[in-house]
């Protein structure tokens, strides 16, 4: 499995192995089976152990898990956990210590996606992202919101608006550049039915920069796949810059009314390497 790669991620409850095949089978680029928020703190020793058994069956570097916080009582043990060969990489919630990235990642030896979401975090973001293993960073909005008494998430009936996070989520790709990891993840759109809402997100997070998105449903996995691939429109202003350049092989063109230079022709060679969007 290629980490750096990856675009869409599925979460998957591990209280509910039942669901684990089928999250496999829905056309995410990768499945985080989750052992932290959507396991109730009764049932985290008995999920562990049932992923642990489901494991054992899997290829190697299959899947993710997130494990439960490095101050947590479990962490110990999920991290054991992840020693399996079917672990293809390690999710850190609440990623604030680097120290503690350091041990987690000689311990398992996995690359780690650590999670930010806390004004710590962003604090120690550059130490965090140069940690031992770290592969890349994700986003953590609705922890976050929490942390700083934003008021966020709105309510059901109105639209989940993403202004007050930009700042913050281009600290994490300015960020990633610097230290040299893969583009961020971006935080889950939790309106599992809006696919009109979760495109028009995915596609800010993309001019943001992001690399990919986190996903709480199957559901959400194609129209976010859609979304972040480019236009027939973009493809076609990608077209008409190549062949401008062609023309003229000269280091600036003209484009319609635009006068078009280096970094605008690469973006056009970098749409036209992606899979194209239907209208």
């Amino acid at each position: 499995m290629n980490i750096n790669a990856l675009q869409t991620l599925l979460f998957v409850p591990a209280n509910r192995p039942e669901r684990f095949d089928k999250a496999l089978n829905s056309g995410a680029d990768a499945v985080i089976i989750d052992l932290e928020d959507a396991v109730p703190p009764a049932e985290k020793d008995a999920a562990r152990a049932t992923l642990a058994g489901w494991l054992i069956s899997r290829p190697p570097a299959s899947v993710l898990v997130r494990i439960n916080g490095t101050d947590s009582p479990w962490f110990n043990q999920d991290m054991a956990l992840c020693r399996s060969d079917a672990v293809a990489a390690v999710v850190v919630p609440k990623a604030e210590d680097p120290d503690a990235l350091n041990e987690l990642a000689n311990v398992t030896d996995k690359p780690l996606l650590p999670f930010i979401e806390s004004a710590q975090a962003l604090a120690r973001l550059d130490a965090i992202a140069c940690a031992n293993g770290v592969a890349r960073l994700l986003f953590g909005q609705l922890d976050m919101a929490l942390d700083l008494a934003m008021d966020y998430p709105p309510p059901a009936d109105e639209p989940q608006d993403q202004t007050p996070f930009l700042p913050i989520r281009s600290q994490l790709v300015v960020c990633s550049r610097v230290h040299g990891l893969a583009a961020p993840l971006d935080a889950v759109y939790t309106a599992f039915n809006d696919d009109a809402g979760l495109t028009a997100y995915v596609r800010e997070g993309m001019k943001l920069g992001f690399g990919g998105i986190l996903l709480v449903h199957p559901r959400q996995v194609n129209p976010a796949h859609l979304a972040m691939a480019p236009s027939p429109a973009q493809r076609a202003w990608a077209e008409r810059v190549l062949a401008a350049e062609q023309r003229v092989k000269g280091a600036v063109v003209a484009v319609g009314e635009h006068m078009v230079d280096s970094p605008v022709m690469a973006r056009a060679r970098r749409i036209l390497g992606q899979g194209e969007r239907p209208a």
